[in-house]
């Protein structure tokens, strides 16, 4: 089945513009992806072995341009008989980078070109996809036997304990998702391995165990790493910027006509944004690819501000963050950013309503979501953290933009705390509502066999973390593949019939 399309969101957010000009985005590195292929000149048809693997390089490639993924696919001159040989060259090209590999069964190969590939893969480990293609039914000769050469070369991997994925499938467009999904998973990875992530804060907000991760952990599964500085050594590393700077990026989300009420001094505006730009300055000084803030209550009370304004800008340029110092939660958001190759854009959020009659999960936060997720003819607002002037209006701070989501479909999922090592994703689709709480806010119907009792059922019979990253698009598929190469075990759906049920 076809992806849905995803909903037009806009290229840009209200202050994209003027951070863009103060920052320029950095170039991408694209990924590298090796396509080789397999087969034996002296058993079968060597020219047609060749044709073939000419003919999947070009799928391939065709694939990766029409989707716009900035992946480099390296091909073969040929197919490889000897493993001798297949094995230099990928040393050969080892030495500017490999990412993933494509391991396309031309025909039946040597068992050698398995267990050779195998133990290389041994020394660097990285995606495999596996690729055979049905023989043309001729009622005579057969011309490759390449479904039984994936099966004869699989049987090494598994018991070499290599990770693949396989795929049967004719060389032509109905091979392209299963590609594509390789593609962007081997991508995600790739750059997950030795990624930095920054802390700002530096530890987590009280009690909030679960957004707390065992960064060993997660650095021996991803590969990632996170550095701390705390809020000060970011205000002060703000002060470079003038107040002109600041008044600028004010007027662009105050002044813009789909802001229609303030509420707010211009001075807690002007403190939230200058944490932004120290964020952004420090990304890109030391190549950060994604960040956390812990947003409370330190900013509240000895800063006079709350982050949010800043997380929902950040976002909108294209750099990954998440608030309240949550670091399982800044995962599952730049896995969603990774996989999409930033078209999912992400939010964090609580699941706040759930209504089983209706089918509908309420996604709520406090005003961080950015405003490229703004509905369509529908305007924001900025105001004081809604949960602060519950308690006390005169000592509440912001800058929160709240405003109702854009429809579509969506993608909801957590990498569970402690060692982000379990995860659970659901589908659905933000439908038609009003704001049932002032913030961001949305309704999402889960796609068709799971329902809001099945997912709350779930969450709640697992004991799962309380924030879930969401981002436009269906990707669950590709989260699953993800996970696949980094061992991260997916929490079982629990059937609920109501909203209620035992632990498991």
């Amino acid at each position: 089945m076809n992806k849905p399309a995803l909903p037009d969101l806009p290229a840009k957010g209200v202050a994209t513009d003027i951070l863009q000009a103060m920052f320029p985005p950095r170039a991408v590195t694209p990924t590298r992806i090796v396509v080789i292929g397999c087969g034996t000149a002296c058993h079968f048809p060597w020219d047609h072995a060749c044709k073939i693997y000419g003919e999947a390089c070009g799928e391939i490639k065709k694939l990766t341009a029409s989707a716009g993924l900035p992946v480099e696919i390296v091909t073969c001159a040929a197919p490889f008989q000897d493993p001798v040989a297949l094995v230099r060259e990928l040393d050969t090209l080892l030495a500017t980078r490999i990412d993933g590999i494509i391991l396309f069964h031309a025909a039946y190969t040597c068992g050698e070109i398995g267990s050779h590939l195998g133990r290389w893969l041994l020394d660097h480990p990285m995606p495999l996809l596996s690729w055979s293609w049905p023989d043309p039914i001729t009622g005579d000769a057969i011309v490759a036997n390449s479904l039984c050469c994936q099966n004869f070369l699989l049987g090494m991997m598994g018991r070499l304990g290599i990770r693949y994925v396989w795929m049967h499938e004719a060389v032509g467009p109905g091979a392209h998702p299963f590609i594509e999904r390789f593609l962007r998973s081997a991508r995600a990875k790739s750059r997950f391995k030795h990624g930095k992530l920054l802390h700002v804060g530096g530890t987590r907000v009280e009690a909030f165990y679960d957004g707390e991760a065992d960064e060993l952990s997660v650095m021996r599964r991803f590969g990632l790493r996170f550095d701390r500085i705390d809020l000060q050594t970011a205000l002060d590393r703000s002060r470079k910027f003038t107040d002109a700077q600041i008044k600028a990026l004010r007027e662009a989300i105050l002044k813009n006509p789909l802001c229609t009420k303030i509420d707010l001094p211009d001075s807690q505006t002007d403190q939230t944004l200058r944490f932004g730009l120290a964020i952004l300055d420090y990304a890109q000084e030391r190549d950060y690819i994604g960040c956390t803030v812990k947003s409370w209550p330190d900013l509240w009370f000895s800063y006079q501000c709350s982050i949010d304004g800043a997380v929902s800008m950040l976002n909108d340029y294209g750099f990954c963050t998440a608030e309240e110092g949550e670091m399982n939660g800044l995962i599952s958001s730049l896995a969603l950013w990774e996989l999409s190759n930033g078209s999912a854009i992400t939010s964090m959020m609580d699941l706040s309503a759930a209504n089983a009659s209706r089918n509908r999960i309420g996604l709520w936060h406090c005003g961080a979501s950015p405003t490229r997720m703004l509905r369509k003819g529908r305007t924001y607002e900025a105001r004081k953290h809604v949960c602060l002037e519950n308690g006390d209006p005169k000592t509440a701070v912001g800058l929160m933009l709240e405003f109702l989501l854009e429809l579509g479909p969506v993608t909801v999922t957590r990498y569970q705390s402690p060692d982000a090592a379990r995860c659970f994703t659901f589908e659905g689709d933000l439908r038609d509502c009003e704001l049932a709480f002032r913030g961001n806010y949305g309704e999402v119907e889960p796609v068709a066999g799971t329902t809001a009792a099945d997912v709350m059922g779930s969450i709640l019979a697992h004991g799962m973390d309380h924030h879930w990253s969401f981002g436009y698009g269906h990707w669950a598929k590709e989260i699953s593949m993800l996970n696949h190469w980094l061992d991260v075990r997916e929490l079982p759906l629990v059937r609920s019939p109501q909203l209620q049920g035992f632990s498991q």
